[in-house]
């Protein structure tokens, strides 16, 4: 009787073993699948092409603007935060009404502005977060733009921002770089920048990739390159090694052209009165980072000035946003960060100038 109990008891145990195991392997199998799943493109590519040149209907040239320095060109770079405003990662759900409004907001900004070239970081270009809106396409005719340069940064099924709810980090999400112009883009190119080693595996792999975008324009008989940046936002050692690519990128250049170094560096000036303790952003420190100083220490490179703040819009502390130039071939005239605009967390930053032939 005992054995027979003793038996029946030791049968349940396998039974139960077997079917915890058949789901841990079930388990462990979906997770493998969702994973694979999750970090895979979602082969929304423009054309399957992480980069392109797209020319789109618009009007010819214009003509140049002149001063007393000669032609005048202006450059604008702007995170446009995908139209997103202060609402950028927070679980608060947005309405296309929402954005909408915050597309006016930008091109009334580029109508007042009017610059030749935008280098936009995270732009999306067709993403379920947006309501599907190629928010670039849209900019580029509605604010006559012919040439762009486009460089995907995250192409992905599945993004696990902002954290909450879960429902929100299902969809398509199809965003990157852009460089807008006025003149004819010649080529551009999409350079990966180096991931944060610290962080795992799977969080690099529905991160998004911190690009260079090198795009070269032509003006008149001469061509003028412009790296387009995004740099680290979390890991200074990652972001000053990716600096460092950018300073390459840039040697490779100045000798022989105009080149302007432009964008969303996540970093603050070595001179910044306050480096961390910031209310919008507590866990930001940028004590001891060395990103912006290197390039302030590239003897051929100058920033454009004043340190306006450009993060975050609606109360700005800190100037993530930069702009570089080579002065011996490109004159400074003014540069400022139009306040009062809202519809992204960063201020957009211009630079008025002049090219040296």
């Amino acid at each position: 009787m005992a054995y027979g109990i003793w038996h029946m008891a030791l049968k349940e145990i396998k039974m139960t073993v077997m079917v915890v195991g058949i789901f841990i392997v079930v388990l462990a199998l979906a997770l493998v699948i969702f994973y694979y799943w999750a970090s895979s493109s979602a082969g929304a590519l423009p054309q399957g092409k992480p980069s392109e040149i797209i020319v789109f209907p618009g009007p010819p040239e214009p003509p140049a603007q002149t001063s007393a320095q000669g032609e005048v060109f202006t450059v604008m770079t702007y995170n446009i935060g995908y139209l997103s405003g202060m609402l950028n990662n927070l679980p608060i759900k947005t309405t296309k009404e929402f954005f909408e409004k915050n597309m006016q907001t930008a091109l009334q900004l580029l109508e007042n502005v009017s610059p030749d070239f935008i280098g936009f970081q995270e732009i999306d270009f067709h993403s379920r977060r947006s309501f599907y809106v190629d928010q670039l396409q849209t900019i580029a005719e509605k604010a006559g733009y012919k040439y762009a340069a486009v460089a995907v940064n995250w192409d992905k099924h599945y993004v696990p921002f902002p954290y909450w709810p879960p429902s929100a980090h299902f969809g398509r999400v199809l965003s990157g770089q852009a460089v807008l112009s006025r003149r004819p883009i010649l080529s551009a190119q999409r350079v990966v920048l180096e991931k944060p080693g610290s962080s795992p595996f799977y969080y690099n792999a529905l991160y998004l990739d911190r690009l260079i975008q090198v795009v070269k324009i032509k003006i008149k008989e001469r061509d003028i390159v412009i790296l387009n940046v995004h740099l680290e936002a979390f890991d200074p050692e990652t972001r000053e090694k990716q600096a460092g690519k950018v300073l390459e990128m840039y040697r490779s250049f100045k000798d022989d052209y105009p080149v302007l170094v432009i964008g969303d560096f996540n970093c603050v000036p070595p001179d910044a009165a306050q480096k961390n303790n910031f209310s919008d952003e507590p866990g930001a420190d940028f004590t001891g980072d060395g990103t912006i100083g290197l390039f302030l220490a590239e003897k051929s490179l100058s920033a454009a000035g004043p340190a306006v703040f450009t993060f975050p819009s609606d109360i700005p502390t800190r100037k993530l946003d930069h702009i570089f130039y080579n002065h011996d071939r490109i004159t400074l005239i003014k540069s400022w960060a139009p306040g009062g605009i809202e519809c992204s967390d960063h201020l957009p930053l211009v630079m008025q100038f002049s090219l040296k032939f």
